[in-house]
């Protein structure tokens, strides 16, 4: 008996030491929402940052922050809690926290040892592009996007140190721009990017109008404006680790500028196309950019950061924009994130391609299929096609023999007739498929139509349009026949259930909830709602049922596609 309690005893330690790893493979169950089974897709990447000690990554994302294991690269947590996509990530020194900024307007702090929210700091207002934290982690600093508005926080205490909503040291300026018509800006103050000096007692904000600003971290008060740049926006900027450069870019160039104290010595134009991501070495002597060639990134380039000399370049190979770049705290690994949603590494003195970090922190694509026996689901994109496994979330190669797939889609179910919305997007063209001749035009929307969907039955067309409104129509005759408010102006999904007794509509905005990416199911003909799902951080641009009427997959520009449970809801 002794033994068998001590077996157990010791089967129940090692179950509780297991715990945390025990789901890393099922992480596209972590943080669903209320109503979701499945997720795929890891959201939007937008910022990558070391743990100090190099030990870990965080990846802010559209969705939340995933924590990886820097070694192995398994998923650790997801950390979830913003309402809209995270922005910028950063931790300070010791990293005994991890700061987060987002499109939701607050800044928050997080134990990333258990996942846990530590404080929100609350008050920005706008969306936020940009936050730094000292190095010493007592101060963080926030920037809106919308309208340049500049705070710093105390981060013991949660209270606003010092905050900035107007700029007067620009007037001329800006000025300047509004005659330039070659320069659009609507937000001249915009705050694109910031940066904590390493002793931390400087930060350096960058504005959309090309102004560089630095302000004294304890009091919030402007120390200097620095207006060299040509022109553009500032796209980053990053203090060398020994405080004596200070490094910015525009679309056009990167400029190095000597600081000895705080205080501006010198001043270096970089020969280069300018771009989005900077990062020092450790040890202060190189810079590391990407080089901004449009539609996408070719290269990583290596300056000399005390004389602006160019000692060698990286090809990245086409990997879409890049979104992040990030160095290891040893200072010898390259980290990018592009927009293809991998994150890939790279060696820094030879410049050679190491591996695959991550994948997955990318756009899903434009439509989705469900596999008759509903075992599979296919996600599909111009550049390409995905299997899913639906049991287990995993991604699989396509399946031998081909799976049939569902048979809804665009056409018309209806052999005789079918719709077209007019080029001016004003009504929809009902046509004879025999003649091609037209019959009649849907012309009931107050705004511009934005997609339709057929009954499976064919005997009903649903349309939305910018005018806040879901219409049904009777496609023999072309009268409206009921209409569900959305209170949002742009519906870009809609999808009937397999019976045709359910209509799915999204993104649905709901004033209550403040939300504008929700998905709404009503019953028809009754219009009940039946339930609405918030589980996405961005516009849903697409629904389908499966064939069964249990499932309901919507894809959202946040990158993420979710399988929602219908069984409960009628």
């Amino acid at each position: 008996m002794k033994i068998t309690r001590r077996i157990l005893l010791t089967l129940l330690f090692l179950s509780l030491q297991f715990i945390p790893y025990l789901s890393a493979e099922d992480y596209n169950r972590w943080h669903l929402p209320e109503g979701a089974k499945l997720r795929f897709g890891k959201g939007i990447l937008h910022d990558i940052k070391f743990t100090p000690d190099g030990d870990r990554v965080a990846v802010a994302t559209s969705i939340g922050i995933w924590i990886y294991d820097a070694q192995t690269r398994k998923e650790l947590a997801l950390l979830t809690g913003h309402t809209r996509g995270v922005t910028s990530i950063d931790f300070p020194a010791d990293g005994r926290f991890l700061v987060s900024g987002s499109f939701d307007g607050t800044v928050r702090l997080w134990d990333i040892d258990t996942g846990k929210q530590i404080s929100v700091l609350a008050g920005q207002g706008s969306e936020i592009k940009d936050i730094a934290v000292s190095l010493d982690g007592k101060t963080v600093a926030s920037g809106s996007w919308n309208d340049g508005t500049l705070i710093l926080w105390d981060t013991e205490t949660g209270e606003q140190i010092k905050r900035h909503t107007r700029y007067t040291d620009n007037l001329i300026h800006r000025f300047k721009i509004a005659l330039d018509k070659s320069w659009s800006l609507s937000v001249p103050n915009a705050i694109e990017t910031l940066a904590f000096s390493p002793d931390g007692k400087t930060l350096a904000s960058g504005h959309s109008d090309g102004i560089v600003r630095l302000w004294d971290a304890e009091t919030g008060r402007k120390l200097s404006t620095l207006k060299d740049h040509k022109r553009g926006s500032i796209r980053s900027l990053a203090f060398s680790p020994d405080g004596k450069t200070l490094a910015s870019s525009t679309s056009g160039e990167i400029r190095l500028r000597g600081l000895q104290k705080g205080k501006l010595q010198s001043r270096l134009a970089m020969k280069g196309k300018g771009a989005e991501h900077l990062v020092f070495s450790p040890d202060s002597q190189t810079l590391i950019s990407n080089d901004r060639v449009w539609p996408g990134e070719r290269n990583l380039l290596v300056w000399r950061a005390d004389t602006g000399e160019r000692l060698r370049s990286i090809p990245i190979a086409p990997t879409g924009q890049l979104e992040a770049l990030a160095l290891l705290p040893e200072g010898n690994t390259i980290v990018t994130g592009g927009q293809d949603g991998t994150i890939r590494q790279w060696d820094l003195a030879t410049g050679r391609y190491l591996s695959a970090f991550a994948t997955g922190h990318g756009k899903h694509g434009g439509a989705l299929w469900f596999s008759e026996d509903g075992q599979t689901l296919i996600s599909w994109s111009r550049e390409e096609q995905q299997f899913w496994d639906i049991a287990t979330g995993a991604q699989i190669s396509a399946p031998e023999p081909k799976a049939a797939f569902g048979k809804q889609s665009r056409r018309s179910p209806h052999r005789a007739i079918s719709a077209r919305i007019v080029e001016d997007g004003k009504s929809i063209q009902i046509q004879d498929n025999a003649t091609g001749r037209e019959m009649y035009r849907i012309t009931g929307h107050k705004a511009n139509i934005w997609t339709f969907a057929y009954s499976p039955d064919g005997k009903t067309l649903a349309s939305s349009g910018a005018d806040g409104t879901i219409r049904l129509w009777d496609l023999a005759t072309g009268n409206e026949i009921l209409i569900l408010g959305t209170q949002t102006y742009q519906v870009s999904a809609i999808a009937f259930s397999p019976d045709g007794k359910i209509l799915a509509g999204g993104s649905v905005y709901d004033r209550d909830l403040d939300r504008l990416d929700l998905i709404r199911l009503w019953e028809l003909p009754s219009r009940r709602i039946l339930t609405t799902f918030a589980g996405h951080t961005g516009g849903v641009g697409y629904l389908r049922f499966s064939d069964d009427g249990k499932t309901l997959g919507s894809i959202s520009g946040d990158g993420t596609l979710l399988l929602w449970d219908l069984d409960k809801i009628r």
